[in-house]
């Protein structure tokens, strides 16, 4: 679990700086600038954007001299009242970060181009010739990436070097000198003029280094403790930059990297909505921002077929209070249908009504103490693994269940030879030829295969295992 979260560092650290205390005086009457000079860059592209929530807004595009000079005008865009930062980008995704804000009208760098596939050398080579704000970003990235090693490399070492060799010392040594000299750095950095500088400072700030003898989980659970010290995700200012979707998805890496007591990570989706309505309550001041942090968690957990941490978020903030038509939170009508389709297939709920014998026979008149509806495929590898062993489980158990299969087969002859090779004769067997596209899949909300739900003499959904194990386990309980 730390791996991922140090990934996540290194994929974002032009957006991790801190800044040192200034002093800059605004002047509304200079024209807003970023200009300077990109060696082996000659009369090509750069292209402007604005990091704005999760996206980037594209602002201008120009073409480098015979020098390889460059220079944008910041004041002639949209943005250029808000703080915030801009990504330059050039050719084979070499690109640099910079800080636009009210304090400093002229920016002035240079770099040298030098396409790389696992690194970008334009921000590793940037020097900046003005800009306080800059130069300090700066300085902080090679403190960062100093200490992003000491968290990937330097730990790992010293936890499989053995503690009697002198090298170990040296090691332990050199970690701790690292954090030390960004506890330092940032330290100076927290002023009181609450700059766009400071604001990034604070948000990235760590005060707290977990014992490295503990596991990484212990680890991660104190460093959310002090998460929101510094960082106040209402601030509107990070809406403005990359920050806010980067600190959310890390907030819940570390919230949800449990173990249980055979070391084993805990699957469980519930630790993700509980990690995210934590921090959607730290955004409640700012409207705006909980409104986007909300939509994208809500985007997010749909992706990742998170569906119990989906609606347990959309019943918490945009479920319509009772009296009210309509939820006070701005949300897409995507997510309502999402929201509602979920509803209709949670357990407890009356499993969605279909045809099975057109004119005849519905699954709501199935005469059967218990139903297992199971979607499947022919062509579905883990259906050809599941299928013998649901079989086996259900002949073993002493409950006398019916099987309404519903294919997602779109060729006739292949489903019906899988059928026959598999016995499934005594199953009700079904399909509309159409796939993820048919009409049952979509009531059922099915976005894999094997997929099972496990209905009561009502037509309740009582369980969806999502294995045979976990199949088995549901009949025992019936």
């Amino acid at each position: 679990m730390k791996k991922l979260v140090i990934t996540h560092y290194l994929l974002f650290l032009s957006i991790s700086f801190c800044f040192a205390q200034k002093s800059i005086v605004k002047n509304s009457n200079d024209i807003s600038f970023v200009k300077g000079n990109i060696a082996n860059y000659a009369n090509k592209p750069l292209f402007l954007y604005k990091c704005y929530k999760d996206t980037l807004l594209f602002i201008d595009s120009i073409q480098t001299n015979r020098k390889g000079d460059f220079s944008f005008n910041l004041s002639t865009n949209s943005w250029k009242q808000h703080a915030g930062l801009y990504k330059i980008q050039m050719l084979q995704n070499q690109f640099f970060y910079i800080i636009h804000s009210d304090y400093e009208k002229a920016i002035e760098i240079k770099t040298v181009y030098q396409p790389d596939m696992f690194n970008n050398n334009a921000t590793d080579s940037l020097f900046v010739l003005k800009s306080e704000e800059n130069k300090l970003f700066y300085e902080f990235q090679a403190l960062q990436k100093k200490l992003n090693i000491a968290d990937a490399w330097l730990l790992q070492m010293m936890r499989l070097y053995p503690l009697s060799d002198p090298f170990h010392n040296q090691l332990e040594d050199e970690y701790f000198k690292r954090y030390k000299a960004m506890d330092e750095f940032v330290k100076e950095s927290i002023v009181q003029d609450s700059s766009p500088s400071d604001k990034i400072a604070v948000a990235y700030y760590k005060p707290v280094n977990p014992d490295w003898h503990e596991p990484d989980n212990w680890r991660d659970s104190i460093i959310v403790d002090h998460y929101f010290d510094y960082f106040n995700p209402a601030d509107s200012f990070y809406l403005h930059t990359n920050i806010l979707t980067e600190k959310l998805e890390i907030y819940l890496k570390l919230k949800t990297n449990k173990l249980d007591g055979y070391g084993q990570p805990v699957r469980d989706e519930m630790f993700a909505a509980t990690a995210a309505h934590e921090f959607l309550e730290k955004t409640k001041n700012s409207p705006a921002n909980f409104e986007f942090c909300f939509n994208y968690l809500l985007k997010n957990f749909s992706k990742e077929h998170l569906d119990n941490a989906f609606l347990f978020l959309y019943d918490t903030y945009a479920k319509p209070q009772e009296g009210n038509c309509e939820s006070s939170v701005i949300i897409s009508e995507t997510f309502k249908e999402k929201a509602n389709k979920l509803r209709n297939v949670a357990i407890g709920s009356s499993a969605p009504d279909f045809v099975i014998m057109d004119g005849k026979l519905n699954l709501s008149q199935l005469p059967s103490n218990n139903v297992l509806v199971l979607f499947w495929a022919s062509w579905c590898p883990h259906c050809a693994d599941e299928i013998p062993k649901i079989k086996a489980a259900l002949e073993q158990s002493k409950q006398n269940i019916m099987v309404v299969a519903v294919s997602l087969d779109t060729d006739t002859k292949q489903w019906e030879q899988f059928v026959e090779e598999n016995a499934m004769a005594n199953w009700v067997n079904i399909t509309d030829f159409k796939s993820w596209n048919g009409t049952i899949p979509k009531q059922y909300n099915v976005y894999a295969t094997p997929s099972m739900f496990l209905l009561d003499k009502n037509k309740k959904i009582i369980a969806k295992p999502e294995t045979t194990n976990q199949l088995i386990k549901a009949i025992e309980v019936l």
